[in-house]
């Protein structure tokens, strides 16, 4: 049975460009009057899911260990191959085996990462076209994309979102944009023919991107006249 985990740090501050996760952890470790201890690991997983790392534990009274078969499993965990740093919440799972191949219980804490260098994502640029002609049956598919850049890497990027006006002046709910790869966004609809009067004229679009620290990008503006068919 393992118990009173301990952790040195409940937050770390690393940066994008050089992004390191460092702290010590510890782990208490009772036989239950089972076989003896095979291995006690300390799994690290990021905020998407993925595992990082994953490390031994010691109690053999080197270092970092100060006190040999007192029980307590100790190691650094040390993470500097990292690609793309993401912020936002880790989870830390500790779990011991035994020589009869038998398992603990899991133990689970969290660990806050947070870039102290971050930085807002760009919009650089739009794709959208001047104008579209409602068909007069059937359907046309309109697609809309843009590019967006992170100073963090890509993978800080949280949304993509869009805001329509119409030419009545309402605007409507933010709609979600998908990645399309190399830094692309995109949205696909179908335009079908309208009777509504504010169906035609000129659509405004209002881009923002969000990152993981829920730091906003500056807006990207642009526009599609809708066309009445001849």
């Amino acid at each position: 049975m393992i118990s009173n985990n301990f952790q040195s740090l409940d937050s770390i501050l690393t940066t994008s460009t050089s992004p390191v996760i460092n702290f010590l952890t510890s782990v208490s470790v009772n036989t239950n009057e089972g076989t003896s201890v095979r291995n006690v690991v300390c799994s690290v997983i990021d905020p998407a899911g993925n595992i990082l790392g994953q490390f031994n534990m010691s109690d053999s009274g080197s270092p970092p260990d100060t006190n040999s078969n007192d029980g307590r499993y100790v190691v650094t965990v040390n993470i500097s191959n990292i690609t793309c740093l993401l912020v936002g919440n880790y989870r830390l799972e500790y779990i011991a085996e035994n020589n009869s191949g038998l398992f603990s219980n899991l133990i689970t804490s969290d660990l806050r990462v947070i870039n102290s260098d971050n930085q807002p994502p760009v919009i650089t640029g739009t794709n959208l076209p001047d104008s579209i002609v409602r068909p007069l049956t059937d359907s046309t598919l309109l697609t809309i994309s843009i590019n967006v850049s992170d100073p963090n890497g890509i993978c800080d990027l949280k949304n993509v979102t869009f805001i329509t006006t119409r030419p009545n002046g309402i605007e409507l709910p933010p709609i979600p944009m998908f990645y399309e790869g190399n830094g692309q966004f995109s949205f696909s609809n179908y335009v079908r023919n309208s009777s509504d009067p504010s169906s035609y004229g000129y659509f405004k679009y209002r881009f923002t991107a969000r990152d993981n620290s829920n730091l906003l990008s500056p807006p990207a503006f642009d526009s599609i006249k809708f066309v009445q068919p001849n």
